[in-house]
């Protein structure tokens, strides 16, 4: 592709798709087919577009230091903190009894704690 990821066209990267399929081996189709059928989903769905942006962000230099937002001594207590957030709270960074969790959003429109890194745990052995 001669563009930007985040500028191709759905129909012209199915279509690619489809000619890359018949050159590549028998055990490759499979995952061929597998990311096909996923980008048809964020198609469907709607979610084109926020996918796009996905892929804009991904080339920006990450920051070598993040704090998070919020620190707690176990789940519980940031657990009780989560419920009282607004959705727009998504992607917020907190350490939990000292790792590090984001708050994703569910399906339902729920906010929940995911494992996550920062920079600097990435860079860092790990302690355990």
């Amino acid at each position: 592709m001669t563009t930007r990821p985040e500028d191709f066209e759905f129909e012209a990267l199915c279509h690619a798709l489809e000619s890359a399929v018949e050159h590549v081996p028998d055990t490759a189709r499979d995952t061929i087919s597998t990311v096909a059928n996923a980008l048809h989903y964020l198609y469907v769905t709607g979610q084109f577009t926020a996918f796009r942006e996905y892929l804009r962000d991904t080339d920006r230099v990450a920051p070598s230091f993040v704090d998070s937002a919020h620190v707690f001594p176990d789940m519980a207590r940031a657990e009780e903190w989560l419920q009282k957030q607004p959705l727009s709270s998504w992607g917020t960074l907190v350490k939990v009894a000292g790792k590090t969790f984001a708050v994703g959003k569910q399906a339902e429109m729920k906010l929940n704690l995911v494992p996550s890194f920062t920079p600097q745990e990435v860079d860092s052995p790990d302690p355990e």
